[in-house]
């Protein structure tokens, strides 16, 4: 019955003349006074059919509780409730009203005023009739829940039995209640033989518990933690082998959350964990070889996270493998716009195989902001036809271009030796026939000379001749300085008193008179070894190249210096002119070649003193800063570079 809108109660003596209708005879239609836990139970019953067999149906609740069980109960079964009784009156065919609060007022209230038909039962005999129901229903539950529980006790057994794995269920005294199939299978055990027996001794054999061996009970851990633990039993078979056992326990609570039994659930994991082992020292040496390689490997996602990155990249670039991994990108050494189009290029048959990047010459930049030359081949990585990521190896090819330049340089190098080897004979070969008719031409131009002094107007022509002469010895001088190919006399002697020496010669010349000379020598320089006389004339040679840079006007700086790690003596010739032009700074060593007017240099100055500084085993390089200038630097070792010859080479030159 839905619940009914409160009809205001009427006088008592209404309610003994209302008409009743008609009721089935043996059929109750009840209302309960109280709306307690017996009036829930009540309500139960009937609601399953519990109370059939006397034919009852409540159609009203009363109680001044509104949160009382039986009352919210009759609510939610859309039972008729209110807080006064006396409405139970105008319920249609009510014939009995089930008094439950044991109110003496309430009794006599509803003996004096119920209507015509309805009968009365009060609590005590409410309880007298109710309870054999109740009681029957009780054992009926108790009956079906044994059922239940054995029903289910034997389907988890049969799920147990069903698992691969050794189960076993263990009380809290440590007594086994249950084990599986398995577990009896691989422990040649009968049931009897493995329930109400303790854990430790039918798992281990022991007759006490682990913890008194001084072994770690898990059983122990699992109590006094209440959460599920996993450990890896290692031990020695009967076969005498090495095995693996993977063991769980897991609690079991109850209503309190009071662990009440446990479970363990084991596994060999031999055969898993001798494949582990073998991937691991797989991986391990997998790991060593690309860490190994002298090369750099990078791997990447395909978002372009770092995921290896070894050695040889660690090396190559100056970051460390955490700095990319963990805060870093790919970006951070290989430029995105490249890595993209690498990407398409891989992707696409056109450039060979696809997923495949054939040896590719790029640049990556290090920590330090250095763009190094590499070449790239690089491989996408799939897995299942999806593509996971790509690997790269980077091969550094600052050695080899530099082995290339070297390689080029010295075919230069050889060619000009051939060219100036070629000049060297040739003048080896004429010097004689040019030297002795040039020796006449100055002989008879200063008999001349002599001749016409009281001549000037046709002096100055026979001045001309001799000096054009002159130029003539000193070019044939200098061609044959190039044939000789090894250092003179080679003597001990120091590099400060030599420039000292130089400078002290040519700082009285009128070039040098407005050009300041400073000198910042290192303080105790060790002697060298070498020959004295070509070294002044690089020396000589280098100063004038710097007066004449500045046109005889601006600084001259000389700076000394000693590298005792690797036993080598630097100079340090630098001017204020305006620098050698990017243009010709490849061309100044080479023979002939010239910036200085016609008449006036020759181009095998520089040529010569490079060729000087070289076999004495040392070097002659420059700069040109960006503000203007030119600095050659010198290094010589303190040590003559090769055995010297009797013979000396030098050839002085005329300022």
């Amino acid at each position: 019955m839905k619940n009914q809108e409160y009809v205001p109660p009427v006088k008592t003596d209404a309610y003994k003349d209302a008409p009743l209708p008609e009721v089935a005879p043996g059929f109750f239609r009840a209302a309960v006074i109280g709306g307690g836990e017996t009036c829930r139970k009540l309500l139960v019953a009937v609601s399953e059919g519990g109370l059939d067999r006397i034919n009852m149906e409540i159609v009203g609740v009363v109680d001044k509780n509104p949160r009382a069980p039986g009352f919210l109960f009759a609510r939610k079964l859309g039972i008729f409730t209110s807080s006064d009784y006396h409405q139970f009156y105008f319920l249609p065919g009510i014939n009995l009203i089930i008094e439950l609060t044991g109110s003496d007022e309430i009794f006599e209230d509803l003996m004096r005023t119920r209507p015509r038909g309805v009968s009365i039962l009060d609590r005590r005999a409410a309880k007298g009739f109710l309870s054999p129901f109740f009681e029957g229903r009780e054992r009926n539950r108790s009956q079906e829940a044994l059922m239940n529980h054995q029903d289910a006790k034997q389907s988890i057994q049969s799920i147990l039995n069903s698992l691969p794995y050794r189960l076993m269920v263990v009380n809290d005294d440590k007594t086994v209640s249950m084990v599986n199939q398995t577990f009896l299978q691989e422990n040649h055990l009968r049931v009897e033989d493995a329930l109400s027996r303790h854990c430790f001794e039918l798992r281990y054999g022991l007759d006490k518990p682990c913890a008194e061996y001084g072994r770690l009970c898990y059983l122990d851990e699992v109590k006094k933690t209440k959460k599920a633990t996993s450990t890896i039993h290692e031990f020695v078979g009967e076969d005498g082998k090495e095995h693996f056992d993977v063991i769980t326990v897991s609690p079991m609570f109850n209503e309190k959350g009071e662990v009440v039994k446990l479970i363990e659930a084991s596994r060999d994991v031999t055969d898993r964990i001798a494949l582990e082992k073998k991937v691991q020292r797989s991986s391990i040496f997998l790991q060593n070889v690309i860490q190994s390689t002298v090369d750099g490997i990078v791997v990447v996602d395909t978002k372009g996270n770092v995921l290896i990155f070894n050695e040889g990249m660690e090396n190559l670039t100056g970051y460390t493998a955490g700095e990319i991994m963990e805060g870093g990108h790919m970006s951070s050494f290989y430029n995105m716009d490249v890595a993209k189009k690498n990407m398409e290029t891989m992707r696409s048959d056109k450039h060979g195989a696809v997923g495949k990047l054939n040896a590719t010459s790029m640049t990556i930049s290090s920590k330090s902001g250095e763009e190094i030359p590499v070449v790239l081949s690089a491989s996408i990585v799939k897995v299942d036809g999806e593509e996971i990521g790509s690997v790269g190896i980077f091969t550094d090819m600052r050695e080899t271009l530099k082995m290339r330049q070297d390689l080029e340089d010295a075919h230069l190098q050889l060619v000009q030796s051939e060219k100036v080897a070629s000049v060297g004979r040739m003048a080896a070969g004429v010097a004689h026939e040019i030297n002795n008719p040039l020796a006449g031409v100055l002989i008879y131009s200063g008999l001349l000379k002599e001749n016409l002094l009281e001549q000037p107007e046709l002096l100055s022509d026979v001045e001309q001749i001799i000096e054009q002469t002159l130029r003539c010895k000193k070019i044939v001088a200098e061609l044959l300085e190039f044939s000789r190919q090894s250092v003179g006399k080679a003597t001990s002697f120091s590099l400060e008193e030599l420039i000292n020496k130089c400078l002290s010669l040519l700082t009285k010349q009128a070039t040098f008179h407005d050009i300041l000379v400073t000198k910042d020598m290192e303080a105790s320089l060790p002697l060298i070894v070498g020959d004295m006389g070509q070294l002044q004339q690089v020396f000589t040679n280098l100063f004038i190249n710097a007066a004449d840079a500045m046109g005889s006007k601006g600084k001259l700086t000389v700076k000394t210096g000693f590298d005792s790690a690797n036993s080598r003596v630097a100079v340090r010739i630098s001017d204020t002119g305006p620098g050698i032009p990017v243009a010709l700074q490849d061309k100044i060593f080479d023979i002939f070649y010239t910036t200085k007017p016609v008449g006036k240099g020759t181009g095998l100055g520089l040529s010569i003193s490079q060729n000087i500084v070289n076999l004495h085993g040392g070097t002659l390089r420059f700069e040109c800063p960006e503000g203007g200038g030119t600095t050659f630097i010198m290094e010589l070792p303190i040590d003559a570079a090769e055995t010297p010859c009797e013979e000396p080479v030098f050839v002085g030159m005329d300022a």
